[in-house]
């Protein structure tokens, strides 16, 4: 772990391979190291880091250009909808896909990430090999 809040897979160092590139950001390192697992092991994902707050989000998304961010909702430092918003000032903007990921998921909540930019809503009660092949369908929209 850096001392940013985030890290950086190997993969990253090395070079993609062609594969979705996926950031996991959650402040739950159970949850956050869970999915980077999930990711590891899906065909045509590839994991290049993971954050565990919306401050270190913000600058891995800016460092690692990932082609989707599995962004938690609620977080202590700030909210999955205020890195959203702040993605609009990093110049040049990134390309990124976000996913909302929360376990508070309700319509209004949906509705206000959709607002916000995010490419949808996922549930983290849903399995997580489920939660991969929405992130891979949405990076492919």
């Amino acid at each position: 772990m850096r001392d940013d809040g985030t890290t950086e897979s190997a993969a990253q160092t090395t070079g993609r391979t062609g594969s979705v590139s996926v950031l996991v950001v959650d402040d739950s390192r159970v949850f956050r190291r869970g999915m980077g697992r999930a990711v590891r092991l899906h065909s045509g994902l590839e994991l290049v880091g993971e954050a565990d707050g919306g401050e270190a989000a913000i600058d891995a998304i800016e460092r690692l250009r990932p082609d989707v961010v599995l962004l938690d909702l609620r977080m202590p430092d700030i909210d999955g909808l205020e890195v959203l918003d702040r993605l609009h000032d990093i110049d040049p903007p990134p390309q990124c896909k976000v996913l909302i990921v929360s376990a508070s998921l309700d319509e209004q909540v949906e509705q206000a990430a959709r607002a916000a930019g995010a490419a949808g809503c996922v549930s983290k009660d849903l399995a997580r090999a489920d939660i991969c092949a929405t992130a891979l369908r949405v990076a492919r929209q």
